[in-house]
């Protein structure tokens, strides 16, 4: 755009503005007077109002005349001012024409005034007059006209006036402006935008100081640019050259991404390099301990090169080869003017059969500050060797291939690490996940090695990890001669075979036999020292739930002391029992269904109740109470045997906390060890004050190993007043050692020995001298399972102190009242 119409469009824009200042000044002037008019009439008529209402009330019209006539006479803005006191006929009237006339047309409330005179010019107002005459209340109306022509007419001129007045003035500012910024500034501006366009301008003083350093700094840039553009020309040859080279990174830097191994990265990438006009010959090696290996090569006119080619990086007939030094200082190596190079001879010969100028050794790096893990190596037929920028931009590439190649070396460490077991090298449990989902799989065996655990606690962890990757590879022999087998490793001291393309399972399982018994002829040695291994084996066929039936089968083997077990609907049918049992457990603690039922211990002397004992009970949703033995184990499985302990001692304790007859309550071995829970039950004891009311039963029939567990439980409880009795005993495996090592209060002797005292003799026998030796020892004794008169007889008759069981009494959820 041209200067001269550039300040025109400016001159017209500015009078613009000043056309809508002026009017906006018009708008805001008319408003302020028209509010000032309004608050005016306002404030008189608020007067006039009470003046008038007291003329009124002294029924004075002649004085509401008066005061209607001075009020429209001193204020130029009112028209007419009417007074009715009905509303509908004018009863006085500042203009007299209109007195005993109907009120006709619209009028708005006074209070109005401003909001009507501003929106629509309204002139007709009214306000209500009340006053008194007597004590009759009186009302009456004010009509109000407004002076049209005084109002918006005389407004309005002075409002133009002020409006035309304003753009006048900032018109002729604006015109005095443009002229002086046109001469002193527009004008040198476009002597400076011609002097542009010329060839070695010379710059020009000017009155603004400024405009003659905008003048000059011009003139110098032209004159550089002139010199530069020399400059620019001899650059842009080098451009479009590195152009080529960046292009053929990014095309390269393409290949990482969509590069699926390091090979197909390796070889399409020196592919790509030997495209690029000017490059000759490509390859890539690889360190492998002290060699390089060839591992990526272009198309060799030489013919010299062969995938997989060693360089040594040790020989020193190899110290001058500049991709051996690339690799050993880790640094870049041109070589230019390759027909000089001291390079060894054989790497001389490429470059002679080439018909090569020039060389570059770029280590590859995976990190800043590694070692590298290779060289990328690049001939070219210039002699004159390589850019700088060129070299740069070789080194990033020479760096991002490094990244790459190391990130595929991760990834397949990471995917070996992911499948394979670390100790013995076999496919791990993700492998053997990925296998099962295969089509051709009939079945699978978990191996468990019998009683691993001590061979860590007798031998330590090494050589049970040696153990367990010598097991590994002895299964890998024994499998070796079929392809029908694959073995893979699950966890600690577990194995998995499995069958694929084998519809046999008899088959399978035959072979497994086998394998079991060669273990057990097998001697294992590690570090001199031979170990003789057994195994059990879960065998399931294979399907989605396969490895879990396998799981299960192997369970099924220890818990029968099978060496192999096959799954079956029946261990199917197990594992559905014990998960629908562990549901009616966890809800019958949830909706307390948990309780204690009674059963009275009777002194034999006097057959009078002289203790119960707790027993646990769960009660189903239609009364029916289940004993112990259908749930406990399930219980113990699922962590929730605590809980039970837990809710009955309080339901125990809820029950005899004021009374004086002593209870026992059933414990067994996991609760006796269990810390959290023996703090919980001393709690429980302390706030109930029922410590000397409280006996322990402990389950002998389960076996006490642990005797300084037990006996720390049984001096901590003793301290408060607890008592403690050795339950089912006759049942375990090591009776009288209880005894010795125990201070047990009481001996409750096992059913299996009660109920045969009346027929068997060394029932007989054995019981009496159960009661000797604790009647020798200061402890009571106790029979169980009392059932009938003989039985009882017989039970009083070998010295036994006490007798439970339903000859005497069921247990009951409430206690027996003997009064």
């Amino acid at each position: 755009m041209k200067l001269e119409r550039f300040n025109f469009i400016n001159l017209i824009a500015f009078f613009v503005m000043v056309g809508l200042l002026s009017g906006i000044f018009y708008y805001v002037e008319r408003y302020t007077t028209l509010r000032y008019i309004a608050e005016r009439i306002n404030q008189d008529f608020f007067g006039l109002e009470k003046d008038i209402e007291n003329a009124l009330q002294e029924n004075r019209l002649e004085n509401v005349q008066g005061l209607l006539d001075q009020t429209s006479a001193i204020d130029n803005a009112i028209g007419v001012i009417s007074v009715s006191l009905d509303g509908k006929t004018i009863a006085v009237s500042s203009s007299r024409a209109l007195i005993g006339k109907t009120v006709d047309g619209s009028y708005f409330p006074l209070s109005q005034i401003f909001q009507r005179l501003t929106e629509d010019e309204s002139l007709s107002y009214s306000a209500d007059l009340k006053y008194f005459i007597g004590p009759a209340k009186k009302n009456a109306v004010l009509f109000i006209e407004l002076n049209e022509s005084y109002i918006f007419e005389r407004l309005n001129q002075i409002a133009l006036f002020y409006g035309v007045t304003l753009f006048l003035v900032l018109g002729i500012i604006a015109i005095v402006i443009m002229k002086t910024v046109n001469t002193w500034i527009a004008l040198p501006i476009k002597k400076i935008a011609l002097r542009t366009r010329q060839e070695n301008p010379i710059a020009e003083t000017h009155f603004i100081e400024e405009l003659s350093v905008l003048d000059q700094a011009l003139s110098d840039a032209i004159n550089s640019m002139q010199s530069q553009q020399i400059r620019l020309k001899a650059a842009l040859d080098e451009s479009l050259y590195l152009d080529g080279i960046l292009r053929t990174v990014a095309d390269i830097n393409q290949l990482l991404i969509t590069a699926k191994s390091s090979d197909e990265l390796l070889q399409k990438s020196c592919n790509r390099l030997a495209e690029h006009s000017g490059y000759g010959l490509c390859h890539i090696a690889l360190k492998e301990e002290s060699t390089l290996s060839i591992e990526a090569y272009s198309s060799d006119p030489t013919g010299y090169l062969s995938r997989k080619m060693k360089i040594s990086l040790v020989n020193e007939n190899e110290k001058n080869n500049p991709i051996v030094r690339a690799m050993n200082e880790a640094s870049t190596i041109v070589i230019e003017n390759m027909e000089y190079s001291q390079a060894s001879k054989e790497w001389c010969t490429i470059a002679e059969r080439g018909q090569f100028g020039s060389l570059i050794a770029l280590p590859l790096f995976s990190a800043i500050d590694a070692v590298p893990l290779g060289v990328m190596t690049l001939y070219i037929k210039s002699s004159g060797g390589f850019e700088p920028k060129e070299i740069a931009m070789l080194e990033e590439l020479a760096g991002d291939i490094g990244f790459a190649v190391n990130s595929f070396v991760q990834r397949e460490a990471l995917k070996y690490h992911l499948t394979t077991d670390a100790n013995t090298n076999l496919p791990n449990r993700f492998s053997l996940v990925e296998t099962l989902m295969r089509e051709n799989i009939c079945a699978l065996g978990i191996i468990n090695i019998d009683r691993f655990s001590d061979i860590n606690e007798v031998y330590g962890i090494e050589i049970g990890d040696a153990i367990l990757s010598k097991y590994g590879d002895w299964l890998r022999q024994q499998i070796a001669m079929t392809d029908m087998i694959e073995l893979y490793k699950l966890g600690s001291d577990e194995y998995v075979l499995v069958a694929v393309d084998c519809d046999d399972m008899d088959r399978f399982i035959v072979f497994l036999n086998g394998l079991i018994i060669a273990t057990q002829k097998e001697v294992f040695w590690v570090d001199e020292i031979g170990i003789n291994l057994t195994i059990t084996i879960g065998v399931a066929h294979s399907h989605e739930r396969g490895l879990e039936h396998a799981t299960a089968a192997l369970k099924q083997a220890k818990r029968n002391r099978r060496s192999l077990e096959l799954f079956s609907n029946a261990s199917k049918e197990e594992q559905e029992n014990n998960i629908a049992w562990y549901k009616r457990l966890k809800e019958a603690i949830e909706e307390s269904r948990i309780v204690p039922y009674f059963q009275p211990i009777v002194d034999n002397k006097t057959g009078k109740i002289i203790k119960y004992e707790a027993l646990m009970r769960l009660i189903e949703r239609d009364g029916k109470a289940i004993s112990p033995p259908q749930f406990l184990d399930i219980a113990k499985k699922t962590k929730l045997y605590p809980e039970l302990t837990k809710i009955m001692i309080e339901k125990v304790a809820a029950v005899f906390t004021n009374l004086t007859i002593p209870v026992s309550i059933n414990l067994s071995l996991q609760d006796l060890i269990n810390l959290h829970l023996a703090n919980y039950l001393e709690q429980v004891i302390q706030e109930n004050h029922m410590g000397k009311l409280l006996i322990f039963e402990i389950l002998e029939s389960e076996g006490i190993e642990n005797y300084s567990a037990v006996s720390e439980f049984v001096d901590r409880f003793k301290a408060i007043g607890c008592r403690f009795a050795i339950d089912d005993f006759g049942s375990g495996y090591s009776n009288f050692d209880h005894l010795l090592k125990l201070t047990i209060d009481t001996l409750k002797i096992d059913g299996s020995l009660i109920k045969n005292l009346p027929h068997d003799r060394n029932a007989q026998i054995f019981v009496k001298h159960i009661c000797e030796f604790a009647h020798e020892m200061g402890i009571t004794v106790v029979a169980e399972f009392v059932a009938n008169e003989d039985i009882y007889n017989q039970v009083c008759a070998m010295g036994v102190d006490a007798s439970q069981g339903y000859y005497f009494y069921e247990p009951s959820p409430m206690l027996i009242d003997e009064r």
